[in-house]
Protein backbone atom coordinates (compact mmCIF):
# COMPACT_ATOMS: atom_id res chain seq x y z
CA UNK A 1 0.00 0.00 0.00
CA UNK A 2 1.39 3.18 -1.12
CA UNK A 3 2.09 5.98 1.32
CA UNK A 4 -0.85 8.61 1.38
CA UNK A 5 -3.21 5.52 1.17
CA UNK A 6 -1.56 4.22 4.78
CA UNK A 7 -1.53 7.14 6.18
CA UNK A 8 -5.14 7.93 5.96
CA UNK A 9 -7.02 7.12 9.11
CA UNK A 10 -10.47 7.58 9.15
CA UNK A 11 -11.92 7.68 12.83
CA UNK A 12 -15.47 8.88 14.91
CA UNK A 13 -17.19 5.42 14.11
CA UNK A 14 -16.33 4.79 10.82
CA UNK A 15 -13.01 3.02 11.05
CA UNK A 16 -11.57 2.93 14.73
CA UNK A 17 -8.42 4.87 14.81
CA UNK A 18 -6.59 1.15 16.27
CA UNK A 19 -7.01 -0.29 12.82
CA UNK A 20 -4.07 1.80 11.47
CA UNK A 21 -4.10 2.25 7.48
CA UNK A 22 -7.19 2.69 5.72
CA UNK A 23 -9.22 3.30 2.57
CA UNK A 24 -9.92 6.50 1.44
CA UNK A 25 -13.68 8.20 1.52
CA UNK A 26 -15.86 5.41 -0.34
CA UNK A 27 -18.18 6.35 -2.76
CA UNK A 28 -20.54 5.95 -0.06
CA UNK A 29 -19.23 8.12 2.36
CA UNK A 30 -19.21 10.60 -0.39
CA UNK A 31 -22.84 10.07 -1.47
CA UNK A 32 -23.80 10.26 1.57
CA UNK A 33 -22.17 13.56 2.55
CA UNK A 34 -23.18 15.29 -0.77
CA UNK A 35 -27.26 13.93 -0.17
CA UNK A 36 -27.26 15.65 3.40
CA UNK A 37 -26.67 12.75 5.43
CA UNK A 38 -25.46 13.74 9.08
CA UNK A 39 -22.76 11.37 9.36
CA UNK A 40 -19.30 13.11 9.78
CA UNK A 41 -15.92 12.16 10.31
CA UNK A 42 -12.44 12.90 10.28
CA UNK A 43 -9.42 11.75 7.79
CA UNK A 44 -5.60 12.06 9.03
CA UNK A 45 -3.50 12.39 6.52
CA UNK A 46 0.09 13.00 8.07
CA UNK A 47 1.54 13.91 4.85
CA UNK A 48 -1.17 16.81 4.00
CA UNK A 49 -2.89 17.20 7.51
CA UNK A 50 -6.48 16.80 8.83
CA UNK A 51 -8.95 17.13 6.62
CA UNK A 52 -12.65 17.64 8.40
CA UNK A 53 -15.41 16.22 6.06
CA UNK A 54 -18.66 16.88 7.31
CA UNK A 55 -21.87 18.86 6.82
CA UNK A 56 -21.53 22.31 6.23
CA UNK A 57 -23.01 24.75 9.08
CA UNK A 58 -25.58 26.68 6.24
CA UNK A 59 -27.29 23.14 5.49
CA UNK A 60 -24.67 23.18 2.15
CA UNK A 61 -24.28 19.72 0.87
CA UNK A 62 -19.94 19.79 0.25
CA UNK A 63 -17.17 17.80 1.04
CA UNK A 64 -13.50 18.89 1.20
CA UNK A 65 -11.51 15.94 -0.22
CA UNK A 66 -8.00 16.05 -0.53
CA UNK A 67 -7.02 14.57 -3.93
CA UNK A 68 -3.50 14.84 -4.56
CA UNK A 69 -1.93 15.79 -7.62
CA UNK A 70 1.64 15.67 -9.20
CA UNK A 71 3.72 19.32 -7.55
CA UNK A 72 2.94 22.13 -9.34
CA UNK A 73 0.66 20.24 -11.68
CA UNK A 74 -2.80 19.74 -12.21
CA UNK A 75 -2.31 16.06 -13.07
CA UNK A 76 -4.01 13.82 -10.85
CA UNK A 77 -1.44 11.05 -9.12
CA UNK A 78 -2.59 7.09 -8.52
CA UNK A 79 -3.74 7.89 -4.97
CA UNK A 80 -5.91 11.16 -6.54
CA UNK A 81 -7.49 8.99 -9.25
CA UNK A 82 -8.60 6.13 -6.43
CA UNK A 83 -10.29 9.12 -4.97
CA UNK A 84 -11.70 11.19 -7.77
CA UNK A 85 -12.60 7.49 -9.27
CA UNK A 86 -14.73 7.24 -5.49
CA UNK A 87 -16.03 10.54 -6.14
CA UNK A 88 -17.64 9.50 -9.56
CA UNK A 89 -19.13 6.83 -8.44
CA UNK A 90 -20.56 9.06 -5.54
CA UNK A 91 -21.92 11.00 -8.17
CA UNK A 92 -23.69 7.91 -10.40
CA UNK A 93 -25.85 7.37 -7.04
CA UNK A 94 -29.45 7.08 -7.49
CA UNK A 95 -29.72 9.52 -4.43
CA UNK A 96 -27.79 12.26 -6.17
CA UNK A 97 -29.21 11.34 -9.85
CA UNK A 98 -30.07 14.68 -11.71
CA UNK A 99 -28.20 16.99 -9.03
CA UNK A 100 -25.66 19.15 -10.33
CA UNK A 101 -22.38 20.27 -8.49
CA UNK A 102 -19.77 22.93 -8.43
CA UNK A 103 -15.93 21.68 -8.27
CA UNK A 104 -14.25 23.92 -5.86
CA UNK A 105 -9.79 24.17 -6.40
CA UNK A 106 -8.07 25.00 -3.51
CA UNK A 107 -4.48 25.97 -3.05
CA UNK A 108 -2.24 26.90 0.21
CA UNK A 109 -0.32 30.05 -0.09
CA UNK A 110 2.54 29.00 -1.30
CA UNK A 111 3.39 30.67 -4.49
CA UNK A 112 2.05 33.53 -6.06
CA UNK A 113 -1.34 34.01 -6.48
CA UNK A 114 -2.01 34.43 -9.94
CA UNK A 115 -0.29 30.86 -9.88
CA UNK A 116 -2.14 29.78 -7.37
CA UNK A 117 -5.66 30.91 -8.96
CA UNK A 118 -4.25 29.30 -12.19
CA UNK A 119 -3.29 25.98 -10.37
CA UNK A 120 -6.37 25.85 -8.19
CA UNK A 121 -8.84 25.82 -11.71
CA UNK A 122 -6.55 23.86 -13.51
CA UNK A 123 -7.01 21.01 -11.00
CA UNK A 124 -10.67 21.71 -10.62
CA UNK A 125 -10.60 20.83 -14.58
CA UNK A 126 -9.15 17.80 -14.26
CA UNK A 127 -11.10 16.44 -11.61
CA UNK A 128 -13.79 17.28 -13.87
CA UNK A 129 -12.36 15.82 -16.61
CA UNK A 130 -11.63 12.46 -14.85
CA UNK A 131 -15.35 12.09 -13.89
CA UNK A 132 -16.44 12.94 -17.31
CA UNK A 133 -14.08 10.18 -19.10
CA UNK A 134 -13.43 7.89 -16.44
CA UNK A 135 -16.88 7.74 -14.78
CA UNK A 136 -19.27 9.07 -17.38
CA UNK A 137 -20.49 12.01 -15.26
CA UNK A 138 -22.84 13.87 -17.49
CA UNK A 139 -20.94 17.35 -18.27
CA UNK A 140 -23.90 19.29 -17.58
CA UNK A 141 -23.95 18.24 -14.19
CA UNK A 142 -20.57 19.75 -13.31
CA UNK A 143 -19.04 23.47 -13.19
CA UNK A 144 -15.57 24.60 -11.77
CA UNK A 145 -14.30 27.25 -9.99
CA UNK A 146 -10.80 27.72 -8.86
CA UNK A 147 -10.55 29.87 -5.78
CA UNK A 148 -6.59 29.74 -5.33
CA UNK A 149 -5.48 30.92 -1.66
CA UNK A 150 -8.48 32.81 -1.38
CA UNK A 151 -10.43 30.06 0.66
CA UNK A 152 -7.71 28.97 3.27
CA UNK A 153 -9.51 26.18 4.98
CA UNK A 154 -7.12 26.62 7.63
CA UNK A 155 -6.15 30.40 7.60
CA UNK A 156 -3.52 29.88 10.90
CA UNK A 157 -1.48 27.71 8.41
CA UNK A 158 -1.52 29.06 5.32
CA UNK A 159 1.17 26.89 4.23
CA UNK A 160 -0.01 23.69 5.46
CA UNK A 161 -0.95 20.97 3.32
CA UNK A 162 -4.31 20.77 4.83
CA UNK A 163 -5.39 23.88 2.27
CA UNK A 164 -4.62 22.13 -1.06
CA UNK A 165 -7.94 20.72 -2.00
CA UNK A 166 -10.70 20.24 -4.15
CA UNK A 167 -13.97 20.73 -2.64
CA UNK A 168 -17.59 19.61 -4.41
CA UNK A 169 -20.33 20.88 -3.57
CA UNK A 170 -23.79 19.90 -4.22
CA UNK A 171 -26.00 23.02 -6.24
CA UNK A 172 -29.26 20.64 -6.26
CA UNK A 173 -31.67 20.97 -9.54
CA UNK A 174 -31.50 19.28 -12.85
CA UNK A 175 -28.84 18.42 -15.54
Amino acid sequence: MNGFLAALVIVCGLISPAVGAAEPPSAEDIAAKLNGAARSFVAKDTDRGITNIKAEPDGVAAIDLTINFEFNSAALTPDGMVLAGNLGRALKDPRLEGKRFRIEGHTDAVGGDAFNQRLSQQRAEAVRHQLITANKVKASRLEVEGYGESRLLDPSQPTSGINRRVRVVNLGGGG
